[in-house]
């Protein structure tokens, strides 16, 4: 054992003392944004006044921890309307950027619930894609993570075959009717050699017509 446990804390007490999921702080560790000291069987354990250095960075004192959110100096006049939203990752990334969520759908009515109760002013459409009519929608940017696991190394890869595959297909559909300026679509690395390389070039061929 390379240092003392008892002057250390657990993970789960540093996930306490900095309000943050256990995740977090594992993906810290992982990029190098807190170090960590691990036992001899592998638990992590945390130097307390390493953790009060971070925990005064992240409340907005003491130096730059080397990570910020990064947010646009004004707001632009660009909308966004984004499919498959799920909890906002991604608005929140595209609101920091200074575009405007134009409309936001989510079919799961927790995801949805969560949207509208972080952001009540936000257009949030509760309800199953296809059911959406997108053509009195005005935006700028289409943007969506339409479902992986028809496509992801760690499903069964099906595909098309898979209905939530299909999914892809009203994503184009909502472009098509809006015909937006950017497309913004997100996916899983299998996607790209899916079928040999064939399940892509589909993609592309409909969003290109």
């Amino acid at each position: 054992m390379t240092f003392d446990t008892f002057n250390h804390i657990s993970i789960s007490q540093a996930s306490d003392e900095l309000n943050v999921s256990l995740d977090t702080i594992r993906r810290w560790d992982k990029k190098g944004l807190i170090k960590a000291y691990r036992d001899t069987n592998g638990h992590r354990f945390f130097n307390p006044k390493e953790l009060a250095d971070l925990k005064a960075k992240t409340n907005g004192a003491g130096k730059d921890v080397g990570y910020k959110v990064l947010k646009a100096p004004k707001k632009s006049a660009y909308k966004v309307l984004e499919l498959f939203a799920g909890c906002g990752g991604l608005a929140l990334g595209m609101e920091n950027a200074g575009l405007n969520c134009e409309m936001l759908v989510e079919i799961d009515k927790n995801a949805a619930l969560t949207l509208k109760t972080n952001r009540p002013k936000w257009n949030v459409v509760a309800d199953d894609i296809a059911n959406v009519d997108f053509r009195e929608v005005q935006a700028d940017v289409v943007a969506g993570g339409f479902p992986c696991q028809a496509f992801s190394y760690a499903g069964k890869r099906m595909g098309f075959e898979d209905t939530r595959g299909t999914l892809f297909f009203e994503f184009a559909r909502a472009i098509k009717e809006i015909q937006p300026k950017l497309v913004l679509g997100e996916n899983v690395k299998g996607l790209e050699k899916h079928d040999n390389g064939r399940t892509l070039e589909t993609m592309l061929s409909v969003l290109e017509e």
